[in-house]
């Protein structure tokens, strides 16, 4: 099942406090990640740095040391009497020359005395007139120093005989003696391999990091590492011995291409993931490498992402909980409306929600009470609204009767007086049979402006027949309005109504004007009906204005249609903002204006 469509059937609070956590909760787990990222560098650049200071340490160490070696050789080189005595030794008198070899030995113990650092320090001469004075003035012949590197890893003076102290492993420079482009002899100078690398014989138990010293060999054209190791028994040599696979990588990321001063990289060394830092030193030739395990880094950044994941989750929780408590809250006014709503369908209009807060939900709390109320008023006027049809219905039936019987007796009295030849009272005969009709077909309650004016027309003719006194009609009509639908029977009351309050009580000749206003501002048109009769005082006129105003629908026992009964009709079609004008002046007539939408 898709996550939409699970959303889809889902509360909306419960959306809601989805919606709302994944707001909160997928920026701040982007912010734990980049947390981690930058504690996950910041630990990575420690390791390096760690890695970087280890092999700077060495590699000074062993630049020191180097700088001991050439300290030593000026300081044998540049002493004159030194240099005279192995050139010229015979320029010395016998018999102080044994003394003489002596006190030189004494200079060059005493020069060591200087460099405890250095092991031993030997002179090689191949001289018959100085004699061997050990362990500094050896001949050239005790061993063979012409197949001797400039520097000799592990190397054993075994020609020291019973010396044991002078045989052990040591770096050895061999280097020629040459003065005023003569060769006068070899210099050696041993130092022990455990001073001049002292990082590699150190005894602690290292598990993280390793350090490693390779001499880098020429073979033909390509160059090979070549690990410096020993075991003897002054300790066992702390670095372990690095399998070929990995020389073989060595050799690739050192011996490739040339680099300044330090190389930095990632790689595996014993197995291990590891950092691999390394400085060649061209004085030597060797390179010197330091490499730190990641599983520390490794575990570190467990550690920490484990506990920022912990506390994520943790918060993760207690923003849900929080947020959901919150929700909760803000939504009981929305569900109060919801349970409000389920009471209304199952028919309780009597439901009032209370309004505690003034934020939205209470602003909707107040629409729906006002909602309920204004349901409530709609039912009642339906209620009336139906009384009122029924009643009018029962009407239009008992005049239906009426004039059902009067329409066929008019025919009848019709058809005599056709024969009679008695064409005014054809006519008036036609003109009451056309009203009826335009009565019994009550069913049609739309009919237009212009049949309305023609039945009023009508109307007038037939008081005019009965009165012997005259009612005159003036029309004021706009002739755009005569198409307009508007409902049956409301023009003739209004007629109706000054005959009978205001012209039959006279008894003499009057005048009723029917005329239309246009109001566009409300988009309506007003249908006026005038009569210059008597009036009516304020009282009369507020009277009237309050009877129209009651929403109680009228019955009337005669069966006629009042001003109330429009009124009723026009709240009905057009609602409540369509309402009878009346003004009326003592003595000076009444108008009554019925409003109607324009097209």
């Amino acid at each position: 099942m898709k996550i939409s469509q699970i959303l889809k059937e889902t509360r909306f609070s419960k959306r809601l406090v989805f919606i709302y956590t994944c707001i909160i909760v997928i920026p701040l787990f982007i912010v734990v990640l980049a947390i981690c990222g930058v504690i996950g560098k910041n630990e990575y650049a420690e390791l390096r740095q760690r890695c970087s200071e280890s092999l700077l340490t060495n590699t000074k160490k062993i630049e020191a040391n180097l700088d001991s070696f050439d300290l030593l050789e000026q300081m044998i080189i540049t002493n004159k009497e030194l240099m005279l005595f192995l050139i010229v030794p015979e320029s010395t008198a016998p018999k102080d020359f044994v003394e003489y070899v002596i006190e030189r030995t004494n200079l060059v113990e005493s020069i060591l005395s200087v460099l405890p650092q250095i092991y031993s320090l030997r002179i090689f001469t191949d001289n018959p007139l100085i004699p061997e004075r050990w362990p500094v003035f050896l001949k050239t012949d005790r061993t063979d120093l012409v197949d001797l590197h400039k520097w000799e890893f592990n190397y054993n003076a075994d020609f020291m005989g019973n010396l044991d102290q002078l045989k052990l492993n040591s770096l050895c420079s061999t280097r020629k003696i040459i003065k005023n482009k003569r060769d006068v002899g070899y210099l050696q100078i041993s130092m022990r391999m455990t001073d001049f690398f002292p990082f590699l014989y150190d005894k602690k138990n290292k598990t993280d990091n390793n350090d490693f010293v390779f001499q880098i060999v020429q073979n033909g054209q390509n160059k090979n590492l070549v690990q410096i190791r020993n075991e003897e028994q002054e300790g066992i040599i702390s670095s372990k011995i690095i399998s070929a696979e990995e020389i073989i990588f060595l050799e690739k990321m050192f011996l490739a291409k040339k680099f300044d001063n330090v190389k930095e990289f990632t790689g595996k060394i014993f197995g291990t993931d590891s950092f691999i830092a390394g400085k060649i030193i061209d004085d030597v030739n060797i390179l010197v490498i330091h490499t730190n395990t990641m599983n520390t880094y490794v575990k570190n950044i467990t550690l920490i992402f484990s506990v920022l994941l912990l506390g994520f989750i943790v918060t993760m929780f207690l923003l849900y909980f929080v947020i959901r408590s919150t929700t909760k809250k803000l939504m009981s006014g929305v569900y109060s409306v919801i349970n409000g709503m389920k009471r209304i369908r199952e028919g309780d209009y009597e439901i009032r929600l209370p309004v505690i807060r003034n934020d939205e939900v209470g602003e909707t709390q107040k629409t729906f009470n006002l909602m309920v109320e204004q349901i409530q008023s709609q039912i009642e006027q339906i209620k009336i609204e139906q009384e009122l049809i029924a009643d009018t219905e029962i009407k239009a039936m008992q005049n239906q009767i009426n004039v059902h019987f009067l329409y066929n007796v008019l025919e009848t009295i019709k058809m005599q007086a056709v024969i009679a030849e008695q064409e005014d009272i054809v006519e008036s005969m036609t003109i009451l049979g056309k009203m009826m009709r335009y009565c019994l077909r009550w069913k049609v309650h739309i009919v237009s402006l212009e049949q309305e004016m023609d039945y009023a027309l009508s109307y007038i003719y037939i008081l005019n027949l009965r009165n012997d006194y005259k009612i005159s009609l003036l029309t004021e009509m706009n002739p755009e309005f005569f198409s307009i639908k508007v409902p049956k029977m409301i023009l003739q009351p209004l007629i109706e109504n000054s005959y009978i309050h205001t012209i039959e009580p006279e008894g003499k000749d009057a005048v009723i004007k029917i005329f239309t206003k246009t109001d566009e501002i409300n988009h309506k048109f007003y249908l006026c009906e005038q009569d210059f009769g008597c009036g009516m005082n304020s009282e009369q006129l507020e009277k009237i204005k309050s009877y129209l105003a009651d929403s109680k629908f009228e019955k009337d026992s005669v069966g006629s249609i009042g001003l109330k009964n429009i009124q009723q009709r026009l709240t009905m079609t057009y609602g409540k903002d369509f309402k009878i004008k009346i003004e009326s002046e003592e003595g000076k007539g009444t108008l009554i204006c019925i409003p109607l939408p324009l097209p």
